[in-house]
């Protein structure tokens, strides 16, 4: 064993921070990015825990007292949008305990604004995109009391007060060879809360099969993972399922990849793998509606996939267009009703309030997802952040009504969140109340009830249906 310690941490958050009124129905999760970090630190030799704040619902000082048993030598951070200002906020705190440490930042907020969050915190070195072999080599450097900062690629680093940004490291070209994420340094699974829409078996696990996606959306954030779409082999998949099944006791899982069916022959050998080998699990995963064919979505049935998410953000082809999505209309139907006639639920992503949206586009989006057999929709206001097209383009434009990063939940909470943009000719109100009417609309249809109420198989159904009809109305 190595002599440097390290704790990679989930910053102290409480759900109700990050959902509101609407905590019942927060996803949360563990956070992968640091499972894969910590599998390679662990495979090197390194002491590496893991501290998940959130499940584990500690606060700033009780995460104090387990650092000061634990003593580790580097204390580092993940943080997305939603908790950047935690973890600043409690490493300034941590280091009033701990002033000689070295404090570490990574995740995909800090990839998106380096600069900014280094001036706005004390930490003295940051990651960025996807950290494992950085990560690895800065603590390799650290083990051997070395200082050669700038040869190590993707580092943030201060020198002499100043903030230096290393080159960007390339992306890794086979993630066969990366470890599983350490599932084993997290709290147990039944910390955590999956969104009752987004499973149907318990215990819930999830994976990430691929990184990277090549389509161009101008609300999305490739900041991380980029364009390039890289890909686990179909074995190695399969091997993984077959581990989180025996140890772990796991029934479903959710392919956490920007865009799972990418690659149709590589979806069709992951699902004859899981056929061949008679996995008994539930699958769900995410797709876009120009990546899917029937014959692909019947092999995902047999393979058990029981539930596709789409993003098929808009029912008016303008937005669409505006958006960059690379979809039509007529390609949202076509993959909905295949999906439904393999047998697999369709779950759709919808967004309220890109540039260019008006009234009439709102109604045309809450009109066309009524009219599609859908089983589940989440309608969100868009999201601008640092990390996306749009961010960029909206704050040059000043339009950016705020920046306060502790508003930026896509689940919206009518009366505590503020929006960070609202599209000319509309209202914050508008917007808002736009988005209750697109939910009462679409889930309090008697025939809707009525389909739903039918799928009902088990009592774990009815449990996720209660929880998610107690928020809609909520709404």
């Amino acid at each position: 064993m190595k002599n440097t310690k390290i704790v990679l941490i989930n910053p102290p958050i409480q759900i109700k921070e990050i959902a509101g009124s609407l905590e019942e129905i927060a996803n949360i999760i563990p956070p992968l990015g640091i499972g894969y970090i910590g599998a390679v630190l662990k495979k090197d030799g390194f002491d590496v825990k893991i501290v998940d704040c959130i499940p584990l619902k500690l606060t700033k000082e009780k995460l104090g007292e387990i650092l000061k048993e634990t003593n580790p030598n580097i204390i580092s951070f993940t943080a997305t949008i939603l908790t950047i200002g935690h973890a600043i906020k409690t490493a300034k705190y941590l280091r009033s305990i701990f002033p000689e440490k070295i404090f570490v930042i990574g995740g995909p907020h800090f990839t998106s604004l380096p600069e900014k969050t280094m001036k706005e915190s004390d930490f003295d070195f940051g990651i960025l995109g996807e950290g494992e072999n950085t990560f690895l080599e800065f603590v390799n450097m650290i083990e051997q009391k070395k200082k050669n900062f700038s040869k190590i690629k993707s580092l943030v680093w201060r020198k002499y007060g100043e903030i230096v940004i290393n080159p960007r490291r390339e992306f890794i070209k086979n993630l066969d060879n990366l470890p599983y994420p350490a599932r084993e340094l997290f709290p147990p699974l039944e910390y955590y809360q999956p969104m009752p829409g987004g499973y149907k078996r318990l215990p819930f696990g999830h994976m990430v099969t691929s990184r990277g996606c090549p389509y161009r959306c101008t609300f999305c954030d490739r900041s991380v993972f980029g364009e390039k779409f890289r890909a686990r082999s179909a074995k190695n998949v399969a091997d993984e399922i077959e581990f989180l099944i025996k140890e772990y006791g796991i029934k479903e899982i959710k392919f956490y990849d920007d865009l799972f069916t990418a690659d149709k022959s590589r979806v069709m050998e992951i699902c004859d793998e899981i056929i061949k080998r008679k996995i008994n699990i539930s699958w769900s995963c995410s797709s876009r509606v120009n990546t899917v064919d029937f014959e692909m979505l019947k092999k995902m049935k047999e393979a058990g996939c029981w539930q596709i998410d789409y993003g098929i953000e808009s029912g008016n082809q303008e937005v669409l267009n505006k958006m960059r999505k690379g979809i039509t209309l007529k390609q949202s139907e076509q993959a909905v009703e295949w999906t439904k006639k393999a047998g697999i639920k369709a779950r759709a992503f919808i967004i309220i309030g890109m540039p260019g949206e008006t009234k009439e586009s709102i109604d045309d989006t809450i009109n066309f997802v009524k009219k599609l057999p859908l089983d589940v929709v989440a309608f969100y206001a868009v999201m601008i952040y640092p990390g996306n097209e749009l961010y960029e383009t909206i704050k040059k434009q000043g339009k950016l009504i705020h920046e306060d990063f502790s508003q930026y939940s896509s689940l919206i909470d009518v009366e505590n969140t503020k929006l960070h943009y609202v599209p000319e000719g509309l209202t914050e109100d508008y917007v808002k109340k736009s988005i209750q009417r697109a939910y009462k609309e679409f889930y309090l249809r008697p025939g809707y009830i009525i389909r739903q109420a039918l799928s009902i198989r088990s009592i774990t159904d009815i449990k996720r249906y209660w929880q998610a009809f107690k928020t809609i109305l909520g709404m």
